[in-house]
């Protein structure tokens, strides 16, 4: 079994490098790749470390990389497996400036509403932190609050970042397109890195017709694969990937999502009871990444 979708607390996750490596082992987890946002600092931590003391498995490189698809007007993930992490490190932007302004847009309107929060907030320039997962974490300190977003018609589940900061309907909403770089961009970024680019969760963006949109980006850029298995994923949704990559001849892959206390009901490897994600799902492109940490 493996997993090919896990946050640390170099993003939004709560577990450190060395407890996903023995949290990774515990589940007897033969493949992992730790995903963080737009960071590859756990790499840098990983050539420091005696692994096989806490992980007996293998490890690929891999960072989830923000971009903007403007054809739908969305900000999407793509992940970079097998990505050589000193190109990628070399070409890193701290986002601490741009996630602590929307920051300050998270607070206006929660306190435009009511809720209780620490009203000092803030994201340093030189911090890697996004600014929902911050805004997220500090409001659910709160019970008072669960009743004002209610009323408000805001959901928390299955995914605060989806339902607000991206969806246009919300008082949440942020306009990210002057701030990521574009599709082709990011591609050119991840094969320059050596590295394979994948759709992260296909299903969990605000689209009403989600297999025309990832067709739509299939035929208009160079994506490698699709990250086919996720947590929360129906069968059906699961082999409607699968149908996509063998038609237009990509990769497949899989993952929890895993955060750790942030995403309480998704576990490492199985996701929220049912993922197992078997290695034979990738078989056929993780024999060829070359900087496979084993």
């Amino acid at each position: 079994m493996i997993d090919l979708h896990i946050h640390s607390t170099y993003s939004d996750g709560s577990y450190s490098v060395i407890e996903l490596l023995k949290e990774a082992e515990e589940k007897k987890l033969e493949i992992i790749s730790i995903t963080d946002h737009d960071d590859v600092r756990a790499y840098e931590e990983i050539k420091k470390l005696d692994i096989r003391k806490n992980f007996s498995g293998k490890i690929i490189p891999d960072c989830e990389f923000k971009c903007y698809f403007k054809e739908y007007n969305i900000p999407i993930e793509l992940l970079g497996y097998g990505i050589d992490v000193d190109t990628i490190k070399s070409q890193e932007k701290p986002i601490g400036e741009i996630q602590n302004r929307y920051l300050q847009h998270l607070k206006e309107v929660g306190n435009s509403i009511g809720l209780i929060f620490n009203k000092d907030l803030e994201i340093n320039k030189d911090e890697n932190r996004y600014a929902l997962a911050v805004f997220e974490t500090e409001i659910l300190k709160y019970p008072e609050n669960k009743k004002i977003l209610e009323e408000n018609n805001i959901s928390i589940e299955p995914n605060f970042y989806r339902e607000s900061q991206c969806n246009s309907e919300s008082i949440f909403y942020i306009n990210e397109e002057k701030d990521f770089i574009t599709v082709d961009e990011l591609l050119e970024k991840i094969h320059k890195a050596n590295g394979s680019a994948f759709l992260a969760h296909p299903y969990i963006y605000h689209i009403s017709k989600v297999e025309e949109m990832v067709e739509t980006l299939i035929k208009k850029y160079k994506i490698d694969g699709i990250e086919c298995c996720y947590s929360t994923f129906t069968e059906e949704q699961k082999n409607n990937m699968l149908s996509l990559c063998k038609k237009y001849n990509l990769f497949s892959s899989g993952g929890s999502d895993f955060h750790g206390k942030l995403k309480p009901a998704i576990a490492m490897g199985i996701g929220m009871g049912n993922l197992q994600v078997q290695k034979e799902l990738v078989e056929n492109w993780v024999t060829n990444i070359k900087n496979i940490i084993n």
